[in-house]
Parts: C-alpha cells; structure tokens; sequence
C-alpha cells in the first residue's frame, strides 16, 4: 500500500514530467442538493485552462417540450429534474479550477444517473475543440470502452440514487439498475472480437469489429447453448457504445441476477464503416452482410444457441431501424425484437409499415416478442408510435414502454433495455395481455 506522501510524490512527479494524469471519484455527501458529489481531477503540465465537456443541463416536466428544455445547473437540482437533451439545451461545459503545479479540480453535484465527460485543452472555441485537434481528451485513468480507439468521446461514470434528496413521486428517476451488482462473482465479461466481413474498413480493410458480453460462468462446453441478444448502436455510434454510455453490463448482470433471464450472450456489432466506410449505411444494406458473415461467425465461434425462440435483436435510433428491417427481413431468424426509439424514420405514412398485406405474406410477422419504447421528448416519437399503431392494426400483442422523462438519448435506452429484459426476451410466446404484467 503507497503511503500518502509517496501518492503525493508520484502525482508531483507526474506532473513534472508533464504527463496527463485524472481521475473521477462519486462521494456521498448526505447532503442537498442531490445526496452526491462528483470530482473530477487532472494533471497536466503542458497547458493553461482544461474545461470539462459533455456533462448535461437538467430540465423538469413543465419546462420542456420537443423542441425545448429547461437548462438547470446541477448545482441548482430539485427533485423531478431529468437530464437535458433537447436542441435548445446542448451539452454544458465548465471550467476547471486550476490548483498549481498542472493540477486542474471540478466538482459538482449530480443526481442518479449514467454520465460521460472528457476534458477540453486550452480550448478557446469550443466547437473546434475536437479529438482531431488534439484538444478534446478522454480521462487517461478512466478511459472509455472502446474497440476502435477514438470511437468514443467521454469516459463514463455512474452517480446512486438517495431517496431522501431525490426523491419525486410523480416519476422515478432511480438508475439504481445500472450500478454493478454486489456479488462480483456474478458479473458478466466483456470481449472484444473481430469478423471477416467484405466491405468493411475498419479496424482494417475486409475486417470489422464486435463487442460480446459473456454472463457469468460462460463455457464453451455448457449442457445447453446460450440465448443470444443482437445490441445495435444507432446513427453515428460504435460497438463500445452500450457498453460506455450505458452499462449494459451492469444492466445485464441485474436481469440474470434477479432471474428476469437466464444468462445471456450480448453481441454488439458495429455497422459504422462496415459498408464501403460509410458511417450511416442502410438499413437494407446491413442485414444481408450481418446475415452473410457476422451471424455465422458468432454462430461457429461462441456457444449459443441455433434456436430462432433463442435468438433476439434490439436497437436504439437508427440501430431500431435496422431492428425493423430484420423484423421484416429476416423475421424467423430471430424471436424477439426490441425497437428503442425508431422503426422507419420520420416521414413515413402509417401503411408503410408492417400491415396485413405484409403479415399476410409473412405471418410469422405476428408472433414476434416485441418492446417498443420511446421517450416524451424524443425525436423518434412519431416514428415509433405509427409502429405501434401499425402493431396494434394487425393485431400483434407486444410491450409498450413510454418513458415519461425521455429524450432521444442514453437513459432512455437504459431504461427500455431493462423494460426488453424484464418483460419480453425468452417469455413464451405469442404473446398475450398478460405478458410482463406485474413486473
């Protein structure tokens, strides 16, 4: 154990020789306004002025529309307020104290809640603040998960709730679910992996990458095979996403702990670069190579199941559309389909999507379990509520999650992901009006 005056000594070192050296620690306050503290630190010898970046504004309920939010300081939190992610309420950035000898200190209070953040360097216009030019920097002692290194821009951390400051009874904003379980024994792993697929640039030419989580106890040699969950990214993302913006992990970990499901395989692939290097390909596009080199691969290399009742896809934004072109496309691959804010994009009319012309010709269209979840403020709300109305005119029973504090963002996604888990993925099917009651 370093005594410490040797820790005092390392970091004077450190700094010194002008390294870059953070770190980020969640205190219990026992204190307004939210019970929690956050201080993030950073060494860095080689500039004048660090800014924190990527940390939210907060809104309530009666101040926020579709287009508009309120942009409350977390230092002026109450109960009821939600993360911010509206167009009119960017993320917020705030100036770090510097404490001598390179040394930069930020502290704030912050409610329960998954948080990302990284640090801006001598960074004079924000918006040209970028990883390319070297001024915006993820925390070196809390990096973000990544596959291919740059892909994420925050290092990611988790604040607990306290009832006694955070308490509203009108919503639960209580993320509790996202923090590592207890038993250590019981966490699952994660594993990056590569897969040979045509097309693909990154990580290099013909080769893409994935993110699996194994449950705890994974085996190759297990009696049975394990189910298997598709977890895509949306539009702009990479495979690290649900992973460092969201803790599926964590979230996983608590399904199988709390016997919500059996232990699970998460593959996590990333469709950013896999079509002749663009970021955003179709949907149309993605699924015949998924189908062509990324589902085999998994099938020959981890042990899981061959079974379509075993098998699940799920996705946020333009990950939910790629969901609904397999649902359409590649229907009896999989049994269970979780669309997180989005099915067509904005635009479509209501007979454009799964209608009794379709399941006519495709009726394993209507026994499907399904989540559909959006939030209040997102974007994606009519795009995702024409697919509900679209389910509900042919017929199909699923699970409808409305987050009522939800933006087109990260906690929304949490929290369908957790609903999906909890309500729909392995239950026995078709489903009736009594799927998932009482959860």
């Amino acid at each position: 154990m370093l005594s410490s005056t040797m820790v005092g000594f390392l970091t004077a070192l450190a700094a010194s020789l002008g390294l870059a050296e953070a770190a980020v620690k969640v205190r219990k306050t026992n204190r307004g306004p939210t019970g929690y503290e956050v201080t993030i630190t950073y060494a860095n010898t080689s500039v004048e002025n660090v800014q924190i970046g990527a940390l939210p504004h907060f809104t309530d309920q009666y101040r926020t529309t579709f287009t508009y939010a309120a942009q409350f300081d977390p230092h002026n939190y109450k109960p009821g307020d939600f993360l911010s992610e509206a167009a009119s309420s960017p993320r917020s950035v705030y100036q770090m104290t510097n404490t001598g000898d390179g040394c930069f200190e930020f502290t704030t209070p912050l409610p329960s809640g998954t948080y990302q953040y990284n640090f801006l360097l001598d960074c004079a216009n924000v918006t040209a603040c970028t990883q390319a030019s070297g001024q915006q920097v993820t925390d070196p002692e809390n990096p973000p998960y990544e596959t291919v290194k740059g892909s994420q821009m925050g290092s990611p951390f988790q604040v607990p709730y306290d009832a006694r400051f955070q308490y509203y009874p009108e919503l639960n904003l209580d993320f509790d679910y996202t923090l590592p379980i207890t038993d250590v024994r019981k966490r699952g792993t994660l594993k990056k992996d590569l897969y040979p697929s045509a097309g693909a640039v990154t990580p290099k030419p013909g080769v893409h990458d994935f993110i699996a989580y194994l449950p705890a106890g994974y085996s190759n040699t297990s009696a049975q095979p394990y189910p298997l969950l598709y977890l895509s990214h949306g539009g702009g993302g990479a495979a690290g996403d649900w992973q460092n913006q969201a803790y599926m992990s964590h979230i996983m970990d608590r399904l199988i702990q709390d016997r919500y499901i059996e232990p699970t395989v998460v593959v996590m692939p990333s469709f950013s670069g896999l079509v002749n290097g663009t970021n955003n390909p179709p949907a149309a596009a993605v699924r015949p190579l998924y189908q062509k080199y990324l589902f085999p691969y998994v099938e020959a290399n981890y042990h899981v199941s061959s079974d379509p009742d075993r098998r699940a896809f799920a996705g946020l934004s333009l990950g939910s559309v790629l969901t609904y072109e397999m649902y359409i496309n590649a229907t009896e691959y999989f049994g269970y389909y979780g669309f997180f804010s989005g099915a067509l994009l904005p635009g479509h009319k209501l007979g454009d999507y799964v209608n009794r012309n379709l399941t006519a010709g495709n009726p394993a269209l209507l026994d499907r379990g399904i989540t559909v979840g959006y939030g209040q403020f997102d974007i994606a709300f009519d795009d995702t509520k024409l697919l509900q109305e679209a389910l509900d005119s042919v017929g199909v029973k699923y699970v409808s999650r409305f987050v009522p504090w939800g933006f087109h963002w990260w906690n929304t996604w949490q929290d369908t992901l957790f609903t999906f888990g909890r309500t729909t993925l392995w239950k026995p099917r078709p489903f009736s009006d009594e799927i998932g009651h009482g959860m």
